[in-house]
C-alpha cells in the first residue's frame, strides 16, 4: 500500500461535516456500498504527530478498537465511537478557542478519521483503492466475522450485555477511570456506575436472552476480560458463570476465548501499523502483547501477516 494520503481517502468520502474543532465524515465502500462513520479533531500543527501517539499505548488503543465494535453491535451503526483513539491522542488543546480551519488542516483531519476506522477497510491492490473489509472476509479475524454478523437489537439483550460487561470491568473490585470512559463511548443514556448499582446478573437473566445472540454476547464479554492486561481469576470465574447461563459449551468457551485474544491482538496490530510501518521497539511491544495474551509466536506471525495483507503493507 502506498503512503496514506488524502488523495487515497477522498474517493471514499460520502459526506463530511466540519466544525471549529473537528470533522465528522461518512466513508462509503465503492464495492459493497457499506457506510462507516468516523470523526477526528482538527489540529493546527499536530496532525502528522498522531501516528506516533496512536502507538504510544497499544493496550489503550486495543480497548478503543473494542469500543468501536461494541458501538456497532449495540445497534448504533458501524464505525461507532467515531475517532475515539485519535481524539484521545490529540487531547483537548483545541477546546475552548475558536479556530477557522484551513482546507489542508481539514484534509489532515479526514485522514486521521480514516485511520480511526482503518480496521474496517482493506487495500485492494489490483484496483489501487480501499474497500470495506467485508469484501475480504478471509482477512478478518474469526471474532470479527462472528460478531459483525450479529446486531443486538432487543432491549433486554443489550441491557444484560451491558451489565455483563460492567461486572467484568469491576470483577477485581476496582474500577479505573478508563473503564468509565470506555463505557461512555458506546452506551447511550447509561454509565458504568449506574450499571454497577444494579443486582448481579443472574442465571435466569441470562436464560431470558435471545438464543441467536448469546454466543456473541459471551464473546464480547471475553474480549472485555482480556483487554486490560490482567485477565485474573475473578474475570475467568465471571466468564464461566456467564457461559453456563447462556448455554455456551465448555469447548465453545475455550475456542471463543482464543478468538477474543486474537481479536485484541489484531487491534494492537492495527494501532501499531497506524503509520504503515513498524520499528524495532514496535515489534518488541507487539511481542509483549502477544505473550500477555497467550498467543503463540507462530499464530501472532500469521495474524500480523493477515493484518498487513488487509492493509496492503508488504
Amino acid at each position: 500500500m502506498p503512503e496514506l494520503t488524502y488523495e487515497l481517502v477522498a474517493p471514499l468520502i460520502k459526506q463530511r461535516d466540519v466544525s471549529n474543532s473537528d470533522v465528522r465524515v461518512v466513508f462509503e465502500c465503492p464495492v459493497s456500498g457499506e457506510q462507516i462513520r468516523a470523526s477526528a479533531r482538527i489540529n493546527e500543527s499536530e496532525g502528522k504527530a498522531l501516528g506516533k501517539e496512536i502507538k504510544s499505548s497499544l493496550w489503550r488503543n486495543m480497548r478503543w478498537g473494542l469500543s468501536r465494535m461494541m458501538y456497532s453491535v449495540f445497534g448504533y451503526g458501524v464505525g461507532g465511537v467515531v475517532g475515539s483513539t485519535l481524539v484521545d491522542a490529540a487531547g483537548s488543546a483545541a477546546d475552548g478557542r475558536h479556530h477557522q480551519a484551513t482546507e489542508p488542516e481539514i484534509k489532515l483531519a479526514l485522514v486521521d478519521a480514516f485511520k480511526s476506522v482503518g480496521s474496517r477497510f482493506a487495500w485492494d491492490e489490483s484496483n489501487q483503492r480501499f474497500v470495506s473489509t467485508s469484501v475480504f472476509k478471509d482477512l478478518q479475524t474469526e471474532f470479527t466475522v462472528a460478531v459483525q454478523g450479529k446486531q443486538i437489537t432487543q432491549g433486554w439483550d443489550r441491557g444484560i450485555l451491558a451489565r455483563m460487561l460492567a461486572e467484568i470491568a469491576s470483577a477485581d473490585g476496582k474500577v479505573a477511570e478508563g473503564e468509565r470512559d470506555f463505557f461512555h463511548t458506546f452506551l447511550q443514556g447509561e454509565n458504568l456506575d449506574n450499571l454497577l448499582e444494579r443486582a448481579a446478573v443472574s442465571k435466569a437473566d441470562l436464560e431470558e436472552t435471545s438464543a441467536d445472540v448469546r454466543y456473541v454476547m459471551w464473546l464480547l464479554a471475553a474480549a472485555m476480560a482480556v483487554s486490560d492486561q490482567d485477565f485474573d481469576a475473578s474475570e475467568q470465574a465471571k466468564l464461566a458463570f456467564f457461559g453456563a447461563g447462556l448455554g455456551i459449551s465448555a469447548a465453545d468457551q475455550t475456542r471463543g476465548l482464543e478468538l477474543a485474544k486474537e481479536y485484541m491482538f489484531d487491534q494492537a496490530l492495527e494501532a501499531a501499523y497506524a503509520d504503515g510501518r513498524l520499528d524495532k521497539a514496535d515489534r518488541a511491544h507487539l511481542a509483549e502483547v502477544a505473550s500477555a495474551l497467550g498467543i503463540h509466536e507462530d499464530r501472532a506471525a500469521r495474524l500480523d501477516a493477515r493484518c498487513r495483507k488487509r492493509k496492503g503493507i508488504l
